[in-house]
């Protein structure tokens, strides 16, 4: 008897134990965002790939409310911590507007660039599904937190644009709007772009970083804005009005193009940054560097635009 007991203890210390350390050892998303609030470090599976990327939940967190959120994509080459802290850091917008923050991580090419891809005939980026990896993202995140779904943005910088544009037309569906700095839409992304609904965009564009275009490969501007005005249904001409020159030393200045009286309410806004090159704009009375321009604050802008629309339109 004494040793059945024994024997008995032993399987259930070890049981235990075994269950213990499942739960030490097993990374899934979802007990990796219990009730945590602020920035951390997150990965997901997908397509049996460890994907990462960084998570910033508002510490006014509350499962009564239903929170947008903001995907923020980094350039070609890059990280997302690395653009998180310095290039587009919007945690503490995403702290006053109470809305969640996710900066994803591209996987690396044949180079061991981190590069997004891109699909389509033409693509010479890696064979990486990232619209489905943002998607997976959202999956997951829905599962987790109190999140409106008519309110999902997705906006990118150079390579993270040219996801961005792509995540437009792919899962338009799910996507309220987006904002795209220094990135042109990919010839294959316009080719095969149906959207479900009219998608208000916010394009920042310095007229020094290929304005016209990369080859055969990426449309102009002009053409990009002309695409998105008529799937909205705006005015075919835009507004144009000047931006207050704040820094006259940084050898740009700034104009804003809009068109207006789209469809539910959904506009096209573009920001010709004349004289700019390949960067993301910040207020900067002091910067004498040229190719960043000081006049406009991209960070904001980019999210007192998006935060008017959800998937119906202007809220």
């Amino acid at each position: 008897m004494i040793f059945h007991f024994h024997v008995h203890l032993f399987i259930l210390r070890k049981t235990f134990l075994l269950s213990f350390f499942y739960l030490l050892t097993s990374c899934n998303i979802e007990e990796n965002f219990v009730f945590q609030t602020g920035l951390t470090k997150q990965n997901i599976d997908h397509d049996g790939i460890k994907r990462e990327f960084n998570l910033y939940v508002p510490t006014n967190y509350s499962s009564s409310v239903k929170h947008p959120i903001l995907f923020n994509l980094h350039g070609g080459a890059s990280t997302a911590q690395t653009y998180m802290e310095y290039v587009s850091d919007m945690r503490s917008i995403a702290e006053n507007e109470s809305f969640i923050l996710i900066y994803p991580q591209a996987t690396s090419d044949n180079s061991g660039n981190p590069t997004w891809h891109l699909g389509g005939e033409n693509s010479k980026s890696t064979e990486v599904d990232d619209v489905g990896f943002v998607g997976k993202i959202i999956d997951e995140l829905s599962s987790i937190y109190s999140i409106d779904q008519t309110r999902i943005y997705v906006i990118g910088f150079s390579n993270g644009a040219y996801l961005a544009y792509e995540i437009a037309c792919i899962m338009n569906d799910k996507i309220a709007g987006i904002g795209v700095v220094a990135g042109h839409m990919f010839i294959d992304t316009f080719n095969s772009c149906y959207p479900s609904h009219p998608t208000p965009i916010i394009n920042i564009h310095g007229t020094e970083d290929n304005y016209n275009g990369i080859g055969n490969y990426y449309i102009s501007q002009q053409n990009s804005n002309d695409y998105w005005s008529k799937i909205n249904s705006t005015d075919s001409l835009p507004i144009i009005s000047q931006i207050d020159n704040i820094n006259t030393s940084d050898g740009s200045t700034v104009e804003l193009h809009s068109w207006k009286n789209g469809s539910n309410g959904t506009t096209v806004e573009h920001y010709k940054i004349i004289g700019g090159g390949h960067s993301w704009p910040k207020i900067n009375s002091n910067s004498s560097k040229g190719y960043t321009n000081g006049d406009i604050d991209a960070d904001q802008l980019i999210w007192n635009y998006l935060s008017r629309y959800n998937l119906d339109g202007l809220r």
